[in-house]
């Protein structure tokens, strides 16, 4: 007996400290609650083996009291426990109701001097119990309010039964059930007690043992659903580690190589995590709107060839028209019209969009399941995160291709443009070389054009640009190669002629003239114009060490000094003039050597309000024999002799000497910022010495900025990268100069370690024209987009200072605020800043 009872207070003592703690972590008060019953239930076995071990009257009789307070006590804890537990919204009023009920049964048991149980005349008889062992037995008529406590017991059995009816309404049908087996195991121990009380039965008191198996099932239920959170959790973890593992995957995926091989790693990756049956990333087809394309298409993690299929009556139709697309059973069913679907017994879809830039829908990655999706929201999360990487992706694709073509392309006339022409004439005279063959290059350009701009305005002017580019675009065949060279300028680039040069390039000449000299209707406006062309053939007429175009520019300059409207082939007599610019290399190496008018020159770059804020140092050559030459004469040629490295060299120790100069006289410092051409920035040396000399004249390297052309940078895309990351290391800063005027790619910029970006001149005297003012509203957007200071070069209006303000543009340089000066000059700007 004593083993039996001291099982059930185990138990009630495991249930007591494993409810309540889980009520604790839970904030559930019917835990807590339930908890406290399991420690009345406790006590309630404790008085119960008392009372069948004590053989004395009157401490039997005190111990009946607290058996049945215990019994008393349990019927409000039961209405709480399972209101709360059903949600019923009366609970707190049931409870106290039940507990005013009990409260004076409670106060009464201990105030008479016997149990409320049992009367006056009670007695002690000896039975063996079920477990062989003697007990004593407290035997008596029933105390006068003993059918109070019959009333409280069935008013509680009622109420049990009405929250397992509760519970069964909640969806709980296992608590349900475990509470009503609990209410008939609670009449069965009534029962059994009454019998025992007649002296008709060998059990023991047992009425607390319903309730504690229901809380033992409730431990287990809890443990359960530990068990559960535990399994989900982990789940949770393995899945947030092998989502962590995808997408570190997917971040490394490179798209420098092949375009396609990109995409076919991306799907490769996701057919491989989502075990998909089909990953199918497909574009709305170029030719048949009516159709997507694949691109890239997987079947059980293995590529497949690219196919076409209809979009209507397809999932896919949805996902371009909505946001997604989810079936996670009978998608075959549901478009009985895919044929695909049908043939493949697919089951499961998951379709996501790709979006343009403008947000429209040009495409669908999708998911095909020949079984029901399982792990539904793990699948939508990585394809929700695929088809915004491949969205971005071909984003890119597309802007890196009108970059690309911008490049090449001049955007006015949407023909090619002077790089395009140069690389053109390039690859055909090394094609003509290698057959012996000829090439014809005809260039031209429209005579008194400028007189266009100034009577009509620059607006007027460039639609007429437009009009004869669009003539010359129909003009153009695969024979004849046409450009725009800058400008008014055209060229026509014939490879490999073989019959008569000059008969062909009369043909040319008249044809192309008359197509300029066709009226030219810009609103209500009539503009003719006429042309000047210079022809030269290459590489006939030329030395092996002579530009091309530049041959081209001589003829044309001639024809033009001639009389205009006509055309002339290049005169070898014009290597006289070519000879004159060796003299000028000349003159200029030995203007390095002694004193002949080579000077610095610093025109101010400043905020909009004035304030200096930077530099740029320009090279002025006062010749004693020359008098002033240009630096439009000498620079091209310093470049193409190679003297332009030693001009470099006297240009950097006449700025840094200036600093320090200025530096030991206490003023007000800014960066000065110098030019260095192609050939100086792939020049090791170079770089080395401008390092080195800054040290050595003790300046500070944030004083220092280096301007380079886009041309200068595309040599040698990693070493550019390389050494301007060196340069920026030590401390000096990078500028990018004539921004918009070459190899425009974003892509390329965005790799360089660039801290200023300068606008053109030429974008600031067309501001005037609404698409050029679009184009310099973009370039100070990417400037900002890279976190790249912008310098408005050429700013010579204060309406164009305060459009560019407008637009975002921070600093400007130009004569609006002040020309070129000399170190005199400059040196007052820095005492006065401003």
């Amino acid at each position: 007996m004593a083993v039996f009872y001291s099982v059930l207070m185990s138990i009630n003592v495991i249930c007591a400290f494993s409810i309540f703690l889980s009520g604790i972590s839970r904030r559930k008060n019917h835990f807590l609650a339930l908890a406290l019953l399991n420690i009345v239930l406790f006590v309630f076995h404790w008085f119960s083996l008392q009372l069948l071990s004590s053989n004395n009257l009157s401490e039997s009789v005190v111990i009946s009291k607290f058996h049945l307070a215990c019994i008393i006590l349990g019927y409000p804890l039961y209405i709480y426990i399972f209101g709360l537990w059903t949600e019923y919204r009366y609970t707190k009023i049931a409870t106290l109701l039940f507990a005013s009920f009990s409260l004076p049964l409670f106060v009464l048991n201990f105030w008479f001097d016997s149990s409320l149980r049992y009367g006056d005349n009670v007695d002690i008889v000896s039975y063996i119990t079920i477990f062989n062992e003697p007990a004593n037995l407290l035997v008596g008529g029933t105390g006068a309010y003993f059918s109070y406590l019959h009333l409280g017991y069935g008013a509680t059995a009622l109420f049990l039964l009405f929250s397992a009816f509760r519970f069964y309404k909640l969806k709980q049908t296992d608590l349900s059930a475990m509470l009503v087996i609990t209410i008939v195991f609670q009449i069965t121990t009534s029962y059994t007690g009454y019998l025992i009380d007649k002296q008709q039965s060998d059990w023991v008191y047992i009425g607390g043992v319903p309730m504690s198996l229901l809380s033992l099932f409730v431990v287990g239920l809890i443990s359960r659903e530990y068990r559960n959170q535990s399994t989900k959790l982990y789940e949770q973890y393995l899945e947030k580690e092998s989502l962590h593992k995808l997408f570190s995957r997917l971040a490394v995926v490179s798209n420098e190589g092949s375009r396609n091989r990109f995409y076919e790693e991306l799907l490769e990756l996701l057919s491989g995590y989502t075990k998909a049956d089909y990953v199918l990333f497909g574009l709305i087809d170029d030719e048949n709107s009516k159709y997507i394309k694949t691109r890239v298409a997987f079947k059980g993690n293995k590529q497949i060839p690219n196919f076409a299929y209809e979009r209507k009556g397809s999932p896919c139709e949805i996902v371009l028209t909505a946001e997604v697309c989810l079936h996670k059973a009978g998608v075959a069913n549901d478009y009985p019209e895919d044929v695909m679907l049908k043939n493949e017994g697919v089951e499961g879809y998951i379709g996501y969009p790709i979006l343009a830039a403008d947000q429209s829908t040009i495409g669908v990655l999708a998911l095909l399941y020949e079984k029901p999706i399982v792990a539904e929201q793990s699948l939508r999360t990585v394809t929700d995160v695929f088809s915004t990487r491949i969205s971005a992706e071909l984003r890119r694709e597309i802007l890196q291709d009108e970059l690309k073509a911008t490049a090449f392309i001049d955007y006015l006339t949407q023909l090619p443009n002077r790089i395009k022409l140069l690389s053109f004439i390039n690859k055909t005279k090394h094609e003509v070389e290698a057959d012996e063959s000829q090439a014809l290059l005809l260039l031209f350009d429209l005579d008194y054009f400028g007189e266009v701009n100034r009577k009509y305005d620059y607006e007027i002017g460039d639609k007429v640009i437009k009009i004869i580019g669009e003539r010359l675009r129909s003009y153009a065949a695969d024979g004849v190669f046409i450009a725009r060279c800058s400008g008014d300028e055209f060229a026509v680039v014939i490879p490999r002629v073989r019959t008569d040069i000059a008969k062909l390039a009369n043909v040319h000449w008249t044809a192309i003239s008359a197509i300029i000299k066709q009226t030219c209707f810009v609103g209500s406006r009539r503009i003719n114009v006429g042309c000047s062309m210079g022809a030269v053939v290459f590489p006939t007429q030329l030395d092996a060490n002579l530009d091309v175009l530049g041959c081209a520019e001589h003829a044309l300059m001639q024809a033009k000094e001639n009389g205009r409207d006509k055309y002339l082939f290049f005169d070898p007599a014009l290597l006289m003039e070519m000879e004159c610019n060796r003299e000028l290399e000349e003159d200029l190496v030995n203007a390095l050597k002694i004193d002949d008018g080579l000077a610095v020159y610093y025109q101010p770059k400043v905020d909009r309000d004035g304030q200096i804020m930077g530099a740029e140092a320009l090279l002025r050559w006062f010749s004693k024999s020359r008098g002033f030459v240009s630096p439009a004469d000498f620079i091209p040629i310093a470049e193409g002799s190679g003297v332009i490295h030693d001009l470099g060299r006297w240009v950097l120790h006449t700025v840094l000497s200036d600093i320090r100069e200025w530096k030991l006289a206490n003023l007000h410092l800014v960066p000065i910022s110098i030019n260095i051409t192609a050939s100086q920035f792939d020049d090791d040396e170079f770089i080395d010495e401008l390092i080195s000399l800054v040290k050595q004249y003790d300046v500070e390297t944030e004083l220092l900025e280096l301007e380079l052309t886009e041309s200068g940078l595309l040599t040698d895309k990693s070493k550019a990268i390389e050494t301007l990351g060196n340069i920026r290391t030590s401390g000096i800063t990078i500028a990018l100069d004539d921004f918009g005027t070459g190899y425009s790619s974003l892509s390329y910029l965005s790799e360089l370690p660039l801290d200023v970006l300068k606008i053109d001149k030429m974008f600031v005297d067309g501001l005037a024209n609404d698409k050029n003012r679009e184009l310099v509203k973009s370039i100070i957007a990417i400037s900002q987009a890279m976190d790249l200071t912008n310098v408005a070069e050429g700013t010579e209006t204060l309406e164009q200072v305060d459009l560019l303000a407008s637009y975002g543009c921070k600093y400007f340089q130009g004569y609006y605020f002040s020309k070129p000066i000399g170190k005199t000059e400059f040196t007052t700007w820095l005492a006065n800043k401003s």
